[in-house]
């Protein structure tokens, strides 16, 4: 009894034990699992910690603190990840460096702070370039762009910063170096030393002049100017003594003899690359080998791209040809409806008389056959006569079929389209061996039966299209054996080819492929059958018509044509035959000034237009609420080619906060390929965008250049004005426009 009782005792405070134990992990976990919801993780670890080393061999706490641990990463590095995408890099370091004192050895953590690290390294780069580029020393900001982009190569804020300076070098590089000088001389020399003449210019314009060692110092000019740019002045000496000239600075100038050694030694070359988006690579080539005389251009097909080296007079003539040649295809669509128009009748009238009458002798009663015996007893009891039905005809049938298709077929200029609908019929062919009788092959071949439809567009710069038209219409008409067994089919055909030439959106009706067919038959008695009224008593008519038309619509509508260029894009300078020069050996005077000098010299039409100014306007809406997002659109209007332009506004970062901004339309005109760039810089209140076309030549008149998102943060009045624009071209800027004023009203 005493043990009995023992055992119980036993038995209870084991179980209470374990009771106890089950309650103390419960606690463990549901703790752990309150600090971790609160925020605090490195305590609802610790707490799991704990409990592992207190019930050790508890699979709850432990499995708990394994999903704890990953459930804390997983937080923290997407708390990092959010914090750093706002531009928070202290909040997100924070949460890393909480990580890795929870877990070391984590890999994410590790990674992401040497992006934070090198982040920090990118925005100093990038005050620093700032205040580079705010001194004027614009090759030292190039110069750190680019080391900066080593570290970082695929920076977004450095490459917009590398694009946007490139643009804004892109006129002074394709421009190339210029004299400063730009007051006109006067210059009346006769037979005099040319040591003389370049030594007054030096006196009078302040452009020094290095001669090369190989001019002769006997060398005569003759030279009687007015009036004349120094640089016209200059070409012309130098052109009429075989000289030539290359400006060192905007005031040195280097002479030497034109001989092909001395060309080669002093000519600057410039390596251009053209992407071209519509023409072959290939002929574009062989129009600059024609045309320019370019020496061996590079041509990269799969890419479509030719790369050449030449002078950058060259380049520039090389760009405007490139325009020219390298357009869009034309396009056309082509709208069609084929209509077949099928009407069929049938009429079956009369009374179908039997055509004869059957006589049968009968066998004798009990005979199986009849014999020869037979037919001495034959009389009219022992011959059967069949007699055949009259019919009454009274049968019509009227049928009206149209079948209609409507295809409409895009084609690009003389290139060929093809519609086909309807089946492909088998036609099966045996061949034997006459060795082996046994052997046999068939091949089959597929004929096209149906509809099919060729067109090729000839698209003209008039909005007017030839369009050469193939039109077949096949059916199957009968199905015939060959004596060998194989099955052939009778196939009829209609078709139609002609040239139309018609206006844009203009319908063409192609009508007359008709087949008509009718037919009579009769079943008459003969005689009575052939009276002239009530022979149709005796008589049964039936009378088939069977006629088809096909009737083919052709609308073409253009999608897409060649835009004739102006005067001044297809005809321009090209130099001498030895000398290849973007404009005429001496720009052209204006009478209007012809001794002007208070500033440049005035000039021919191509110079003039490129003074004449541009004016920018900033247009956004008088009111918006706060958390809205509203546009501030850039207006252009200039009466001068540009071909491109960097914009910076300059607004107020407490009520405002730029997004975006895209390019407009302006400088897409003609269909012409841009390339833009821009930059948001919200810690300085400032947002930038570059855009600049792909084509050799500008565009002039009035449109918008480009809008800029912004989005209100807090009432109040804010200002959005110019900070800096320049064009891709000598136009200055009229004055800077207005501000654009927002008033921003409570939510």
């Amino acid at each position: 009894m005493f043990v009995r009782r023992l055992n119980a005792g036993v038995a209870v405070a084991l179980i209470a034990s374990f009771l106890l134990v089950g309650c103390g992990a419960q606690g463990v976990v549901r703790d752990a699992q309150n600090k971790i919801s609160a925020g605090d993780f490195e305590k609802g670890l610790q707490i799991y910690q704990d409990g592992v080393t207190r019930y050790p061999d508890d699979a709850a706490v432990r499995s708990g603190l394994l999903r704890a641990r990953e459930h804390v990463q997983a937080r923290l590095i997407t708390a990092a990840t959010s914090a750093r995408a706002k531009g928070d890099d202290g909040t997100a370091q924070q949460a890393l460096q909480r990580l890795l004192a929870i877990s070391p050895e984590d890999d994410r953590a590790k990674s992401m702070m040497l992006e934070l690290e090198r982040d920090r390294r990118q925005k100093s780069a990038l005050t620093n370039i700032r205040e580079l580029l705010a001194k004027g020393l614009r090759e030292r900001a190039v110069l750190a762009v680019e080391a900066a982009l080593k570290d970082s190569p695929k920076n977004s804020d450095l490459l917009a910063l590398q694009r946007q300076l490139e643009l804004e070098a892109k006129q002074f590089e394709m421009g190339g170096m210029q004299l400063a000088e730009s007051r006109p001389v006067s210059l009346d020399f006769r037979d005099a030393n040319l040591r003389a003449v370049l030594d007054l210019l030096t006196r009078s314009s302040g452009v020094n002049f290095v001669l090369d060692k190989d001019v002769r110092p006997d060398t005569r000019a003759t030279v009687v100017l007015r009036q004349t740019r120094v640089e016209d002045a200059l070409t012309l000496i130098a052109s009429t003594n075989q000289l030539a000239y290359k400006v060192i600075d905007p005031t040195t100038v280097l002479i030497y003899p034109k001989t092909p050694d001395k060309v080669k030694e002093y000519q600057d070359l410039m390596i251009r690359a053209f992407y071209l988006s519509s023409a072959e690579a290939k002929q574009t080539a062989s129009l600059l080998k024609t045309m320019l005389k370019v020496k061996d251009p590079f041509i990269d097909e799969k890419l479509n791209m030719i790369m050449i080296r030449e002078s950058p007079e060259t380049i520039r003539l090389a760009e405007r040809i490139v325009a020219l040649h390298d357009m869009a295809e034309p396009e056309v669509m082509i709208e069609l409806e084929v209509l077949e128009v099928k009407r069929s009748s049938l009429t079956e009238l009369g009374i179908k008389y039997p055509d004869g009458l059957t006589f049968k002798p009968l066998p004798p009663n009990g005979a199986s056959g009849f014999t020869l015996d037979n037919l001495r007893s034959l009389s009219k009891e022992t011959i059967g006569v069949t007699l055949p039905d009259v019919r009454l005809n009274l049968h019509r049938d009227v049928g009206d079929v149209n079948l209609l298709a409507n295809p409409q077929i895009r084609a690009r200029n003389h290139e060929k389209a093809n519609v086909m609908i309807g089946d492909k019929l088998p036609v099966v062919t045996t061949t034997g061996n006459a060795a082996n009788s046994n052997f046999i092959s068939e091949s089959v071949q597929y004929v096209d039966v149906g509809l099919k439809l060729n067109v090729e567009p000839t698209i003209y710069l008039d909005d007017e299209v030839a369009i050469k038209v193939g039109l077949e219409v096949s059916s199957l008409v009968n199905e015939i054996k060959t004596t060998g067994g194989s099955l052939v089919y009778q196939i009829g055909t209609r078709s139609a080819n002609t040239v139309l030439r018609l206006r844009n959106g203009e319908t063409q009706l192609l009508a007359g492929l008709i087949n008509n067919e009718e037919r009579m038959s009769a079943n008459r008695i003969p005689g009575a059958g052939d009276l002239p009224l009530i022979g149709r008593l005796f008589s049964s008519q039936r009378d088939s018509g069977q006629r088809t038309e096909i009737v083919l619509s052709v609308t073409p509508r253009i999608l897409r044509n060649i835009r004739r260029p102006d005067l001044n894009l297809t005809e321009f300078w090209s130099g001498t035959e030895n000398d290849l020069r973007s404009r005429p050996l001496v720009a052209q005077q204006s009478p209007a000034k012809p001794a002007d000098t208070s500033g440049v010299a005035p000039t021919g039409p191509a110079q003039a237009s490129a003074t004449a100014p541009f004016a920018l306007s900033l247009q956004a809406p008088a009111t918006v609420k706060a958390g809205e997002t509203f546009a501030v659109q850039v207006k252009l209007r200039t009466e001068t080619p540009i071909r491109g332009i960097p914009v910076q506004l300059q607004y107020a970062k407490d009520k405002l906060e730029a997004i975006d901004a895209e390019e407009e339309s302006f400088l897409k005109q003609d269909g012409a390929v841009t390339s833009a760039t821009k930059v948001m810089e919200h810690g300085q209140g400032k947002a930038s965008m570059a855009v600049l076309r792909n084509a050799a030549e500008g565009v002039a008149g009035e449109g918008t250049l480009m809008t800029f998102r912004f989005k209100a943060l807090a009432a109040g009045q804010a200002e959005v004005r110019l900070a800096s624009a320049s064009a891709i071209s000598s136009a200055p800027l009229v004055q800077p426009p207005l501000p654009a004023s927002i008033k921003i009203d409570v939510k």
